[in-house]
């Protein structure tokens, strides 16, 4: 059975710019269903993820929420 725990992943928005964030949430919400996650935003400059699930899922999303950071931050 894949171990299951917690991984938390950090990101910066460059731009500053709100509708950037809302982009990147809405992908997001869209592109990874397959493992709980808790997003926390501070101020449109610092987003904070947290992957629950097996890490074999967590890497898949891991990879995939840094292509998408790097679209839309």
């Amino acid at each position: 059975m894949p171990k299951s725990g917690k991984k938390v992943i950090h990101f910066y928005n460059n731009s500053g710019k709100l509708e950037n964030v809302i982009k990147f949430l809405e992908s997001i919400q869209k592109k990874i269903d397959y493992v709980n996650l808790n997003v926390s935003v501070d101020g449109c400059k610092s987003i904070k993820i947290t992957l629950y699930g097996s890490r074999d899922l967590q890497y898949l999303a891991c990879d995939r929420l840094r292509e998408l950071a790097e679209r839309f931050l």
